[in-house]
């Protein structure tokens, strides 16, 4: 069995939009503008409003580059509280998932007929830390988190994607608030 402590991060509510979007939205021609510089890409300084079957959630992320296909990322309890009845999956896959409107500050919209997911917990690790681990690309593992806050907590089924420069783990905010994580979370990855 083999252990390895990872940084843990929460991911809450974004976008991500294709350049076809981003042009409906904000106008011909237009491009993100750089907020803040994340690993493999960045969080853009303008917002969207999701408008669900139920309600809207204002000010939502977006997170650039451009992609291949637009993508709403949510929290279990995001998706219930909008109305929408979107699946466990991994980033990309988005067959057979639920659309929605996403509106600009300027009142452009776009309505998506999918690309509504709750994303798959899911561990990036390098090729190093992969190796120290002994796991391979799509292995699920264990992941456990202790923060001393009397929540401990084992999460199963964690996706491992090997490559990249870093190793971190991305929950969504139902499981970082569930396990008590804060700024600075470490979690040991459990493989069998």
């Amino acid at each position: 069995m083999g252990r390895l402590d990872v940084t843990v991060e929460v991911s809450a509510r974004h976008v991500h939009l294709s350049q076809a979007d981003i042009e409906k939205l904000f106008g011909a021609g237009a491009e993100l503008t750089v907020k803040k510089e994340i690993p493999g890409g960045y969080v853009a300084a303008e917002r969207v409003t999701l408008v669900g079957p139920k309600r809207s959630m204002e000010r939502v992320a977006i997170l650039g580059p451009a992609r291949k296909e637009t993508q709403v990322e949510l929290s279990a309890t995001d998706a219930r509280s909008l109305g929408v009845d979107a699946p466990i999956r991994l980033s990309g896959h988005l067959e057979n998932t639920p659309g929605i409107k996403i509106v600009a500050g300027n009142g452009n919209s776009v309505e998506i007929d999918h690309g509504c997911i709750i994303a798959q917990r899911h561990v990036h690790l390098n090729e190093e830390d992969a190796a120290k681990l002994g796991v391979t690309q799509n292995q699920n593992i264990d992941l456990r988190i202790d923060t001393g806050k009397d929540r401990a907590l084992t999460f199963s089924d964690v996706i491992v994607r090997i490559g990249g420069p870093d190793s971190v783990v991305h929950l969504d905010t139902d499981e970082g608030n569930a396990a008590f994580t804060g700024a600075s979370c470490i979690g040991t990855c459990i493989a069998e």
